[in-house]
């Protein structure tokens, strides 16, 4: 499958999805963030949306491969999910490896096909998950550089100028969910300083921003799917639901890059987290 088929069925399917009314992405997670069974590393960026889209009772995928090597059978008539393997290959000059010496960049880009562990021989029904979660907690005190975050304010914010997080204290949420929910939502804006990854550099255009609050969202949806807690509901939801779709409708080039920069932006929170 070429990329560019790929992208085009991964949108139609969230199109397919938002017109009625459901944000694919956004769903309770106690089962768990899609990870790989074999690594238990999770499936971030535009797997991650593939395979959210999907309602198994298992959080697990592995390939035809894996569950061979692991003695099961796919089940007969089991349709694989397309995930993508990308990679940025740098050509260099010279055998050692300088900055000067760099040619230029390769990106490597290759799909293949996973299947959910309850599609396979290998999956038992009320079967122990072995897998613990990481904690929103561990997430925020692991996190290099810190972020400056005030709790003396009521509302939740990402000030760029003063390079900080506003946001009320948690005993102002209806849950510890929806605090943590609304901190990753700044978060992933606070990952877009220029002095991180520099990608709030055209504030004032009214398209960057909306694709800033894609980026926003997708991210924080991901780290609540990882940490096993439900996203905070959408005020306006079907207002964000239309502005989605516009711009899936009008330039779906966008939306993906928006996809890659959460996955940046996720993986500068919680590096090496890509599978």
């Amino acid at each position: 499958m070429k990329r560019s088929e790929l992208f085009t069925k991964v949108i139609e399917q969230i199109k397919q999805n938002l017109s009625k009314g459901t944000i694919p992405w956004r769903r309770p997670w106690r089962i768990g963030v899609p990870m790989n069974y074999i690594t238990r590393r999770p499936y971030n960026g535009i797997n991650y949306l593939i395979l959210a889209m999907n309602d198994f009772p298992s959080p697990y995928y592995l390939t035809f491969l894996q569950c061979k090597m692991l003695n099961g059978n796919i089940i007969k008539g089991s349709n694989g999910f397309p995930i993508v393997y990308w990679k940025l290959y740098n050509i260099y000059s010279s055998d050692e490896p300088e900055e000067n010496s760099l040619v230029k960049t390769i990106p490597l880009f290759r799909v293949s096909y996973v299947f959910n562990l309850a599609q396979t021989s290998l999956f038992k029904e009320n079967m122990t998950d072995e897998h613990k979660n990481i904690t929103a907690e561990e997430i925020i005190s692991n996190l290099n550089p810190k972020p400056v975050i005030l709790h003396n304010i009521q509302r939740c914010y990402y000030d760029f100028q003063r390079d900080v997080i506003s946001i009320p204290p948690v005993n102002q949420f209806n849950s510890p969910d929806e605090y943590y929910a609304s901190l990753f939502h700044e978060l992933i804006h606070w990952t877009g300083h220029q002095s991180r990854l520099n990608r709030l550099n055209d504030r004032d255009n009214k398209e960057a921003k909306a694709i800033e609050e894609i980026v926003a969202e997708l991210g924080s949806s991901f780290l609540c799917a990882w940490c096993g807690i439900e996203p905070k509901f959408l005020d306006n939801q079907s207002a964000y639901i239309e502005s989605w779709l516009k711009l899936l409708n009008d330039k779906p080039n966008a939306f993906i890059k928006a996809v890659y920069n959460a996955r940046e932006a996720v993986n500068f929170i919680v590096p090496n987290i890509e599978t």
